[in-house]
């Protein structure tokens, strides 16, 4: 079963940036929820689960950048 409903199956480079700006969006509102609950005290005994998630957020947040960037012209 294909991911891409395309002939050669591989996606432009206008959908790959697409794809990187909406993996950044939906990091940084996770990003956001995060810093939230970590600044608030709301993440109670899970405060380094809460940290690791905002780790892999900011990480995500780099690759989206960069992602966004090389496959721009």
């Amino acid at each position: 079963m294909n991911f891409i409903n395309r002939p050669n199956g591989k996606f432009t480079n206008e959908e790959k940036v697409k794809m990187f700006h909406t993996m950044g969006g939906v990091a940084s509102v996770i990003a956001l929820v995060l810093v939230i609950l970590i600044e608030s005290g709301l993440e109670g005994e899970r405060r380094e689960m809460a940290d690791m998630g905002l780790t892999a957020m900011i990480v995500m947040l780099a690759v989206s950048l960069i992602g966004s960037m090389y496959f721009k012209k």
